[in-house]
């Protein structure tokens, strides 16, 4: 928070613009909102490393694609995370001057210490034209300026009129960042001693110590969080010392120049290719490498393509900054493979699988926001099996508490060619792999899977058996409607119903919901995962929600133009999966209007305490009170635990915990068709809704 008067914003400026300043990108979310937890996270990330100060919504921000509101909801996230102990600068450029001058306000009244400004990229095209527009900004506002001098902004200013722009009060300096030495030197030279003159590169202290000119602080650039890993700030030590006179060119060439030679490659290369736009899209992968949360970028950028994002990925090898594939080859990764319960993969409900059949695919999948993604060949069959290729470099690219699932497609009645292609899904661990039929004898799928479990002894990849719900229209096609059966003979951990026409019907023109909905709900009594796909769109979304499956799969409705023989686009994954995540929270309500056989309404609630031990059902206590926490589980997992724990003691009360909408539904239409009696329904302080259940065997009889 900025404790200086107007008429001393110079010496404030000398007292804080010191050491190595940071720049943030902005991070998107999967459906291309701010995600405000990750701008957290890095702003954590940045001043760990030691950094002095940052900034937000410069070039490197993206400031062009934000809305006001947006520009305005970031500042407000950094002032938060600040919290007025770290000094903070917010870049407020804007075509409208009335609109720079609400930005400046608003920094003003959050609390941030410094405003940066740049042309207004559009219309001014003399020297003279953007001093008045910074003169306008220093009239009205208390905070200090930094200019910024970039081509970014449409023109370049000469030295001299940078000269002139630090002449105006409460302008306290230059991020001269023109990538024109000739002009930082220059700017160094002449105004270097009135005012703070800032190139963002290390070339500059070299030619400082030549020229006989100091730079006094490094505003700003990524390479801290870039170059520097937690317990490992060699960048901003470097700056440290070069920005006090103390220029170590030894360290740097041992412990930064390797690093730094990546980053020109990386930085002129993508420069180029966008034909001088920043190159946020390295930027921004090369966080995520390092794991900081980045997102995508929007429009008209674009974002790196796989290969591209793979040839980063070892070059941050090559210099140590992540890890080498064989220097993790001894870690076991058969346990990494993330299952429906593990919260980390945001589980807890319905789960939207995208099938993808190449990495570009994978990609789209992912930063769409995918919980689970299937790899297959759609060249080969409608659900043809992938490359083992495609599977490796997938489960490779993709955070292991991300599910990768294996389509094996149709299988043919060879119980030991299937069991070794299922053994090699494992090997690569994948989260599951799904077997299915056609045309295969019950006794003989059953073999067959069985065999499969056999294979996958020792790894964590799931058996998942599937049939088709067209099967009916082949002569000896296995009755879809024997799939949960078949899963539980066949020994699977879940099933997958499916379809395999391309007439533009889907699942529910030959399985209607209630026949699914029944079907769904017998599985998860019996703790199995459940999936369905098949053609299906948007619109059966609220049949869908009302079904409750474990898993939507889907391909054709979030292909760039809903046709499943093009590619997958990541808008397209992201909208659907918002779509989806609305009605698990009950935003949509799908039984309005709907009879679903129970509304969830109960009264009369006595009060009793229990102790939950985390895992599932809680000891039971003196009171005869059990508890079940359902948050973050699948409801496959919740049911299976209430089923159990009153199969094991049917003489206590049993309060479940739960946070999903869908499966609220589902425990309480569960209860109700095992002839339990529910006691209450009730929100708690948190927003969890607490279900109080009174098993069978209390329930006086008359």
């Amino acid at each position: 928070m900025a404790n200086y008067s107007k008429h001393e914003a110079q010496d404030w400026a000398w007292e804080t613009l010191k050491g190595q300043w940071t720049t943030f990108v902005t991070p998107f979310t999967a459906d291309d909102n701010i995600d405000e937890e990750s701008i957290r996270a890095n702003i954590q990330r940045a001043r760990a490393l030691g950094t002095t100060g940052g900034g937000c919504t410069w070039g490197m921000g993206e400031f062009w694609s934000l809305s006001f509101a947006e520009r305005c909801q970031v500042m407000d996230v950094v002032a938060s995370e600040a919290a007025g102990v770290w000094p903070i600068a917010a870049h407020v450029t804007h075509t409208s001057f009335k609109d720079m001058i609400a930005l400046a306000d608003r920094a003003e009244n959050n609390g941030f210490d410094l405003l940066v400004v740049a042309p207004p990229y559009m219309v001014t095209n003399t020297e003279d034209q953007v001093i008045e527009f910074v003169y306008g900004l220093a009239d009205h506002s208390n905070l200090a300026i930094m200019f910024y001098n970039s081509p970014q902004f449409g023109m370049v200013m000469s030295p001299e009129g940078l000269d002139q722009i630090c002449s105006i009060p409460s302008v306290v300096g230059v991020k001269e960042a023109s990538f024109n030495q000739q002009i930082s030197i220059k700017t160094h030279i002449t105004t270097g001693s009135n005012a703070i003159i800032s190139t963002p590169d290390e070339w500059i202290f070299a030619k400082g110590k030549e020229l006989g000119f100091q730079q006094h602080v490094m505003f700003a650039n990524t390479s801290d969080w870039r170059f520097d890993l937690p317990g490992r700030n060699n960048y901003v030590q470097f700056i440290d010392r070069a920005t006090q006179g103390d220029l170590d060119q030894e360290f740097y060439d041992r412990h930064i120049s390797d690093i730094k030679a990546i980053s020109d490659k990386w930085w002129g290369y993508t420069v180029q290719k966008s034909g001088g736009a920043l190159p946020v899209a390295m930027i921004k992968h090369w966080g995520e490498l390092l794991g900081l949360k980045s997102g995508h970028v929007r429009k008209p950028l674009n974002d790196l393509t796989y290969q591209e994002k793979s040839e980063l990925k070892k070059d941050l090898e090559s210099v140590g900054l992540i890890a080498k594939p064989e220097e993790v080859a001894s870690i076991d990764t058969r346990n990494h493979a993330a299952w429906l319960n593990n919260a980390d993969a945001g589980s807890s409900g319905m789960m939207l699988l995208v099938s993808a059949q190449n990495m570009d695919e994978v990609y789209e999948a992912d930063k769409g926001g995918a919980d689970i993604i299937d790899v297959k060949n759609l060249q080969e069959a409608a659900v043809g099996s992938a490359h083992p290729s495609l599977v490796a470099e997938a489960r490779k690219e993709i955070a292991a508490k991300k599910h990768v699932s294996v389509t094996l497609g149709v299988v043919p009645n060879q119980a030991g060619t299937v069991a070794m292609a299922v053994h090699a899904a494992a090997v690569m661990d994948a989260t599951s792999v799904k077997v299915g039929f056609i045309e295969t004898d019950y006794d003989e799928a059953v073999f067959i899977l069985r065999e499969c479990r056999r294979a996958l002894k020792g790894f964590g990849t799931k058996l998942i058996g599937s049939l088709f719900a067209d099967n009916v229209l082949y002569e000896n096609g296995l009755d879809p409607l024997l799939m949960v059966q078949l899963a539980m003979d066949g020994e699977c951990d879940g099933f997958l119903i499916d379809t395999l026409v391309k007439d533009g019907r889907n699942l529910f023109d030959f399985i209607p919901e209630p026949q699914l909905k029944k079907m769904v709900l017998e599985a998860k009594q019996a703790g199995l995962s459940t999936a369905l796909s098949g053609h299906l769109k948007l619109d059966n979304l609220d049949e869908l929600a009302r079904i409750n499956p474990d898993i939507v799969g889907v391909r054709g409705a979030v292909c760039s133009s809903g046709d499943r023989d093009r590619t997958v686009a990541w808008e397209a994954v992201a909208h659907f999966k918002a779509q989806l995540d609305l009605r698990k929270t009950g935003q949509i309500d799908v039984y309005a209007g709907h009879s679903n056989g129970n509304n969830g309404h109960v009264n009369g609630y006595s009060n009793g305490n229990g102790h939950t031990n985390g895992n599932g059902a809680s000891p039971v206590n003196d009171s005869g009170w059990a508890i079940i926490d359902g948050r973050g589980k699948n409801c496959a997992g919740v049911i299976a635990a209430l089923a159990k724990q009153i199969e094991g003691d049917n003489s206590s009360f049993v309060e479940v915990i739960l946070a999903d909408a869908l499966n609220i539904y589902d425990v309480l239409g569960w209860a109700e068709q095992a002839g339990h009696k529910l006691i209450t329904k009730r929100v708690d302080e948190s927003g969890n809704t607490r279900i109080l259940i009174q098993p069978h065997a209390l329930i006086p009889t008359n």
